[in-house]
Formats: structure tokens, sequence, C-alpha cells
């Protein structure tokens, strides 16, 4: 695993050897940065079920002001600090919560540009998450939104509260774009 494009391009990562997680590829991330191209640039960015911190150091690599990496798991916040320190970023760069992803409002309270989300493809509250951060005060009408899921664990597709831009499938993973609707599309 490592940083495909930017200021840290080629830096190797390290990752979990627990076989659980599921660390975005490189295929699939290039996927996400090429159609998000310049946006990271200057953005506020949440990497939320960060593991290694694979897409938030991406963001941070294409010149992201700040990301904010949360994972509810002490091992991956391990990997991810040591991750962070072979890159020699600094405390201004990052904020590293260890929180349930369900629990994100608590800890952020200011709006969030990109928000990244690659939860374990065995996660039944996908929904209920994507619902909560909608409705939360961290997004706003200029938030975007990549999630990687299981194809066996769909969104909504007609949501009230979001809109997909778009999808594309990679194997058993499906990676959707969303944007919250404004009061104009309900």
């Amino acid at each position: 695993m490592r940083i495909i494009s930017g200021k840290y391009r080629g830096r190797k990562l390290q990752s979990s050897n627990d076989l659980r997680i599921r660390p975005t590829t490189d295929r699939v991330k290039e996927f996400i940065f090429n159609i998000l191209q310049d946006f990271p640039e200057n953005k506020i960015v949440i990497d939320i079920f960060s593991g290694s911190g694979s897409l938030g150091l991406e963001a941070l690599s294409r010149g992201a002001t700040k990301v904010f990496f949360v994972d509810n798991s002490p091992a991956s916040i391990e990997i991810l600090k040591t991750n962070l320190q072979n890159i020699k970023l600094t405390d201004n760069d990052y904020e590293i919560i260890l929180s349930d992803a369900l629990n994100i409002s608590q800890h952020i309270s200011h709006p969030i540009d990109l928000l990244l989300l690659d939860p374990p493809f065995i996660y039944p509250e996908i929904q209920q998450l994507l619902n909560h951060i909608f409705e939360s005060d961290f997004v706003t009408d200029q938030s975007m939104l990549v999630i990687e899921h299981e194809i066996s664990n769909p969104i909504e597709q007609d949501s009230d509260r979001y809109e997909i831009i778009k999808q594309k499938k990679f194997g058993r993973s499906l990676v959707s774009f969303l944007i919250k609707k404004g009061k104009e599309d309900e």
C-alpha cells in the first residue's frame, strides 16, 4: 500500500495484519481521487474508518489543509500513528479521533469539505450512519461524501437527505459519491 500522487507520492504505508480489515486498494483509491481531481486542495477532510489512514493521507498529499482520522480500533490508530510519523506530518495537519463512527458528531464542530468512508464490508449500520452524517451540522451543501461499501450492503438510492452523483463497481465493492440535498431538492 502506498500514496499514489501528490507531495508524498510513492511513500509506503503500513497496514494491519488483521485479515478482517480490508484496506482500500490502489485501484479504487486512484479512481476516487481521479474523480475528485483538485477538490481536496485547501479543504478540511475527515477519514472515517481510517484504519491505516490511506485515504486521508492521500488527501493530505494532494493538498488538504487538515484531515481528521476516525477509527474505533486502538490497533488501527497505532498503525496510523506510525504512518503519520514516517511521512513526518505535523500535528497541525491532522487530528486523530478514537471513536465509533456513529458518535462522530460529538467530536466535529466545524464544516467538513470532504468525507471519506470505508466501513467494514459487514457493517449493518451503514444507512443509519449516512443519515446521521447528512443530518449533522458539519456537512454543508458544499460537502462531498465518498463511501466504499459492499454491493450486498447497499445504501438508499432515493434518500431525502442526499443525492448519489456517481457510482462505480469494483468487484464486491461499490464506490458512491454523495452530496447533501438542498432545500430546493426536497
